[in-house]
């Protein structure tokens, strides 16, 4: 039987408030990088800060309850990791979009935020989500029957169409997320567009696919905390003035993102999605996972101390204790 889950609303209202709670700091020492582009009607220069401002407020919106699986009798955090960890194999093998996947997963979480299902119904919910995605991203959607194909013909044509409907209703077919990947974008405007930062900024962007923990982090705030990152590991220098203005994030803001990332990459291999390193160690993504994985080993001993202080802001981590929930959760 399928219930309502109540929503944290208060939870969404503290973030709004955060949002609206901008400080003057923020605007100091920038250049106006968007001048370059008045030529551009492509860019929107006129509008373009009005639409991330309304981005950031539309966010909130679309975030899910970070603890509803308390609400899931059936399921637990790790069975969704499985799903996601197989979303990614699939949305790769169909050569997709990253928005689809991000909105895929967004989905997800937001359905089953809503309602409560069955164990059985899990693979068709991520089936699903996938499905109504695509369709809302890509030029060229996947068929039914692809879909039919990934799931090993477990559902019917009737049964995914059914639960797109449903899903569809569910979330009063609000599908206006904002991407990470739209952020990440933004911020790469102050980064001089560097293809390698960028690159590793989208794995440590999806951690926040298969890590149930960042669920509660804002999709701007990810955006911020990968770019960081990315730029520390590559050593692409400091978190500057325009960094800040086009992130909507001091350095401060975003450690905790940052961390928590980190703490996922310390996890002993078998703790972490196969498909999802498996993914990022291609060559098409610069092996990035595999490269992220020697800097932090490197980084940071076996006891929890750092071998190098990192440049910038301070990331503290207990790598053993990292370890041992990871085994203790996963």
């Amino acid at each position: 039987m399928e219930v309502e889950v109540d929503s944290k609303q208060a939870f969404k209202e503290a973030l709004a408030q955060e949002v609206a709670d901008t400080k003057p700091a923020k605007d100091e020492g920038w250049q106006d990088l968007d001048a370059e582009d008045d030529d551009d009607p492509m860019m929107v220069n006129e509008y373009v800060r009005d639409i991330f401002i309304y981005m950031q407020k539309l966010e909130i919106d679309t975030m899910p309850n970070w603890d509803y699986m308390t609400n899931q009798p059936e399921l637990q955090w790790k069975m969704r990791g499985i799903l996601v960890d197989w979303l990614i194999e699939v949305h790769g093998k169909f050569r997709l979009l990253p928005e689809t996947l991000f909105l895929a997963v967004n989905l997800v979480d937001r359905f089953l935020s809503a309602r409560t299902i069955s164990l059985v119904k899990l693979q068709l919910v991520g089936t699903t989500a996938l499905f109504v995605a695509s369709k809302y991203e890509e030029v060229i959607c996947p068929s039914v029957q692809n879909f039919l194909y990934m799931a090993d013909g477990g559902y019917g044509d009737d049964e995914i169409l059914g639960a797109e409907r449903y899903l569809l209703q569910t979330l009063e077919f609000n599908l206006s997320y904002p991407n990470p990947i739209h952020f990440l974008r933004r911020i790469s405007k102050a980064d001089n567009y560097d293809i390698q930062t960028r690159t590793v900024a989208k794995y440590f962007m999806e951690i926040s696919c298969v890590d149930h923990k960042m669920l509660h982090l804002k999709p701007s705030l990810i955006a911020a905390g990968a770019a960081w990152l990315a730029r520390l590991v590559l050593d692409r220098g400091e978190w500057n003035a325009n960094l800040v203005h086009y992130s909507s994030f001091s350095e401060e803001e975003l450690l905790p993102a940052a961390q928590l990332m980190v703490n996922y990459i310390l996890r002993p291999a078998e703790k972490q999605a196969e498909c999802f390193v498996k993914k990022y160690a291609s060559k098409k993504y610069m092996k990035a996972s595999t490269y992220v994985r020697d800097w932090a080993q490197m980084r940071y001993t076996e006891d929890g101390v750092r071998s190098a202080a990192p440049r910038g802001g301070e990331l503290e981590y207990d790598v053993a204790e990292t370890r041992r929930e990871a085994e203790g959760n996963q």
